[in-house]
């Protein structure tokens, strides 16, 4: 700024033999100099376009993470959970809608912590399967009688649930769109949790919060001993 004003001065100084038109275009350019050299406002920051794309996925990131999300596909390894194996030690009966209550009543002897689970839904069986439990249904496939089996993995990109023998731990899958529309006309969306601890509508109400949204699993019921 202060060559540029010096620079002028020595031009204002040696015009005084010019012209007044001369003299109006060197005002001009006097002018035109002082906002071209001036500093730019000090409320004015200029801010790297990576770093601003940096700065907006960092907070889409934390949003994100602060948000209960279910994991795409999570697997329950029934190996490793004895209490649940000592209740199929004799194969559960299946010979009416009501055999899910019914299993959970006679297994008393074999286990001690259990509960029925009401009004669920896929992602409520996801959810339990993400937190470690194997949740316990009864379902059919392919219009065979109906079996009372733990759901032990499901995934997403397959869209499939896949259903276990705890004793023999043979494994076999099944759609989501078909699994739904057994379980509601099979066991009435309801599922059986065998667990070291007893569980409590509080225990459940937790775990289902880690993974869905609040509101999502308002209508779940538990029914534990």
């Amino acid at each position: 700024m202060k060559r540029c004003l010096f620079s002028l001065r020595e031009v204002l100084l040696t015009s005084s033999s010019y012209s007044t038109v001369r003299t109006c275009i060197v005002s001009l350019v006097f002018v035109l100099l002082a906002i071209n050299c001036g500093p730019p406002p000090q409320s004015q920051y200029h801010v790297p376009e990576t770093a601003a794309k940096a700065a907006e996925g960092a907070t889409t990131a934390q949003a994100t993470a602060g948000q209960a999300s279910l994991p795409g596909s999570a697997t329950v390894r029934l190996q490793e959970m004895p209490y649940l194996r000592n209740a199929f030690k004799e194969p559960p009966s299946t010979g009416s809608r009501t055999a899910l209550n019914d299993f959970y009543a006679t297994t008393r002897a074999q286990v001690r912590h259990a509960a029925i689970i009401s009004d669920g839904s896929l992602d409520v069986l996801k959810a339990f399967i993400a937190n470690g439990w194997a949740p316990i249904v009864m379902i059919r496939f392919q219009g065979r009688n109906p079996e009372i089996l733990p759901v032990s993995q499901y995934n997403d990109q397959l869209s499939e649930v896949f259903l276990q023998n705890p004793t023999s731990l043979s494994e076999r899958r099944i759609s989501y769109a078909d699994f739904e529309k057994s379980w509601a006309a099979d066991s009435r969306n309801q599922c059986l949790l065998i667990t070291p601890q007893q569980l409590t509508q509080v225990d459940i109400e937790r775990v289902l919060g880690k993974y869905l949204p609040q509101g999502t699993f308002q209508q779940v019921s538990i029914r534990s001993r």
